[in-house]
């Protein structure tokens, strides 16, 4: 879902010319969820609509992360891609039991596409038992053979991209999720695609979209507001760990949060105004800390960008998942001359210091 807080944020449109050589951390969940085409409107809303290999999986995400690092090296933008790890309880996305769920799935699966049960294997690999968490594990199997790196997270993607341009191992993080900020994330992009269109939620049309760049100490000292109060407005309007509070909008939350500073004295001060009764002191302190003090990987530091390896993403895409192999062999030659270019680039620019620069310098394989 994400916070909604475009109403009082402000963007800046930012071209592609001014990322170049630029480090971003992707929100990998949010990024590959986007790169899903779906055929055909389903009436009865399951995901037959998918497209599907000759296994019966999804093959969306494949040609999406291949066309989307093509993207990325051709704009001379380094990823990094974050995965979530364990979620929230708050949460609950993926639990410990979806996962033993998601290990028993992938053997039964397996097992029926051993013996010809193409109608089982399509049912089992559309599962949610198994799709997502599949999804997420081939993307990481296919960007290891990209030779791009990767990081989960204890916790969110999010937060841990946000920690990455903190650290500034990155210069931005790619999520189109306002919850970034509230992780405290200095930089963020959205809307950063090729195609500069986006899918409208619940409808089968696109809207021309433009890239932007949002800076969250310039929006807070705006606002007049610190990152403490950012996130209580969070918890007004909004969370994916809350739902907010009915009546209550992004623009009402900031004027409630500068009149009285914080989430408990608004909810003493309002209380006939609104019903509080889900916001307890609880739920307010477990959203604070995940926000505020996020579990995130400080393990990684170095990160290294490898010339894809052709014959294993061949051996991916083409053997295991039988995608056309004329169509993957053009688009990974593409992608390697842009991984040339990008090198070539860096090579260039070594006379002229910045840490983003240096950090590549030592980076680029």
């Amino acid at each position: 879902m994400g916070v909604k807080l475009q109403n009082i944020i402000n963007r800046k449109i930012i071209g592609f010319p001014q990322l170049a050589g630029s480090i971003i951390a992707v929100d990998a969940p949010n990024i590959v969820m986007a790169l899903f085409n779906f055929a055909r409107k389903n009436p009865d809303g399951t995901n037959a609509g998918l497209i599907l290999d000759r296994t019966q999986r999804p093959i969306s995400h494949l040609y999406g992360l291949l066309y989307r690092l093509n993207f990325y090296y051709s704009k001379i933008i380094f990823p990094i891609f974050c995965f979530d790890g364990r979620d929230s309880k708050l949460k609950r996305q993926i639990t410990k039991d979806q996962l033993k769920d998601f290990r028993f799935t992938q053997k039964w699966y397996n097992s029926a596409l051993k013996s010809g049960n193409r109608e089982k294997a399509k049912e089992i690999a559309l599962s949610k038992e198994y799709l997502w968490q599949n999804i997420m594990l081939e993307s990481k199997q296919l960007l290891g053979a990209l030779g791009v790196p990767y990081i989960e997270s204890p916790a969110s993607a999010e937060s841990q991209c946000a920690y990455l341009v903190k650290q500034g191992h990155a210069t931005y993080s790619n999520s189109q999720d306002f919850d970034s900020l509230l992780f405290g994330c200095p930089s963020l992009l959205q809307n950063l695609s090729k195609s500069l269109r986006r899918k409208v939620q619940g409808k089968w049309t696109y809207n021309k979209v433009t890239p932007f760049h949002t800076n969250l100490s310039k929006n807070l000292k705006r606002l007049k507001i610190n990152q403490f109060q950012l996130v209580d407005i969070g918890l007004l309007i909004g969370t994916d760990y809350f739902s907010g509070i009915k009546g209550i909008g992004p623009k009402k939350a900031l004027t409630y949060i500068k009149k009285h500073l914080q989430v408990e004295n608004i909810i003493r001060k309002e209380k006939n105004q609104f019903d509080f009764s889900m916001l307890t002191s609880k739920i307010i302190k477990k959203v604070r800390k995940i926000f505020l003090f996020p579990e995130i990987n400080k393990s990684v530091s170095n990160f290294y960008w490898n010339l894809p390896n052709k014959a294993h993403i061949l051996s991916l895409l083409c053997e295991s998942h039988h995608l056309n192999r004329e169509r993957v062999e053009k688009n990974v030659d593409k992608l390697i001359l842009s991984y040339q270019k990008c090198k070539k680039y860096h090579q260039t620019k070594r006379k002229q210091p910045s840490s983003v620069q240096l950090t590549l310098d030592t980076m680029v394989k």
